[in-house]
């Protein structure tokens, strides 16, 4: 069963905002070539990105697979990202697990 998005997650998707753009870019794991791009901008992911990422996947938006409820994914997704995560961002993906 597919998950429905919020509306202000709806909305984020049909205007294609910066929220949404970022939840993209953590599911196609291109944060690090974005950071590339400007890197005089480097901005860290946040939860909110990372919780848009997971809610965009449920519903079925994004083709794009990064399984949050794979333990081992998570973390080879974690090691690769590590410099853009907070210490939050590792607590929220690693939580489902402990």
């Amino acid at each position: 069963m597919t998950q429905q998005l919020s509306a202000a997650e709806l909305r984020a998707l049909i205007k294609q905002t910066a929220a949404y753009r970022n939840a993209q870019a953590i599911l196609a794991n291109e944060w690090g070539s974005r950071a590339m791009e400007n890197p005089l901008f480097q901005a860290p992911i946040t939860v909110a990105d990372l919780q848009f990422a997971q809610d965009l996947q449920a519903a079925g938006v994004s083709k794009v697979k990064l399984d949050f409820t794979d333990y081992g994914a998570v973390q080879r997704w974690i090691a690769a990202n590590q410099r853009y995560l907070t210490a939050d961002d590792r607590a929220w993906l690693q939580h489902p697990f402990e």
